[in-house]
């Protein structure tokens, strides 16, 4: 099936971003990915169209099919986001990926990737740690299917191209905790703090000390004499 046109996502948080170097974990060709979370109220106008594409794709499919037509469902190409309680949050999530190499049925194969852009729309040629928080806007271009093992009709979202609005850079180090009520760690910060003297010495007194030399002195004159 034949690609559509090319469509743009509102501004939106990023996550396990993937844009300069692709992750070959899960495929060994590599893959280019994106998640990115955004307001539904401000992609309505975007849903709006998926939602069609995939009607489009499902009435292609039963005209092909008819015997699918009590078999065969639709999937929507985004995700609306719920809390812990499974309600709604006002967000949804947009999985936009590109194989960064492709192997052909005759034997052929290309390397694509996507091209990445700064706020003011000049192509980013330095490979950047953009981390999750990231606030981005995705195009894609969307490729209608049906999965045969599942009866799924759907439009996969095909990445083309991201524009970084506000980098937050990933770092590894960082810590993902929140602060809790508990164990406080306090660390000396001098290397040369001032410890208790322990030592026997410390029994005694200036008086006693110099009481027992002068006392150490007479009795080894006394043995002189």
């Amino acid at each position: 099936m034949a690609a559509q046109k090319m469509l743009v996502t509102p501004k939106g948080s990023a996550e396990w971003v993937k844009l300069f170097t692709p992750d070959t974990k899960f495929n060994p060709l590599g893959q280019y990915s994106i998640n990115l979370k955004v307001k539904e109220d401000e992609a309505e106008a975007l849903t709006t169209e998926l939602n069609k594409q995939v009607d489009a794709c499902y009435n292609s499919e039963l005209k092909k099919n008819p015997k699918l037509k009590n078999k065969m469902v639709k999937r929507l190409p985004y995700e609306q986001l719920l809390d812990d309680d499974g309600e709604e949050t006002g967000f949804i999530e947009f999985k936009v990926k590109l194989k960064a190499r492709v192997e052909m049925k005759n034997g052929d194969s290309f390397t694509q990737k996507p091209v990445v852009y700064d706020a003011k729309g000049q192509p980013i040629t330095k490979e950047l740690s953009i981390g999750n928080g990231s606030i981005c806007k995705v195009a894609f271009e969307t490729i209608p299917y049906m999965l045969a093992s599942t009866k799924e009709a759907s439009v996969s979202l095909r990445l083309k191209s991201v524009q970084l609005i506000e980098l937050r850079e990933f770092n590894s180090e960082e810590n993902p905790f929140d602060t809790e009520e508990g164990y406080t760690f306090e660390e000396d910060t001098s290397p040369f703090a001032e410890k208790e003297d322990t030592s026997s010495d410390g029994d005694f007194s200036e008086e006693e000390d110099e009481d027992f030399y002068t006392g150490v002195v007479l009795r080894r004159v006394w043995l002189l004499i």
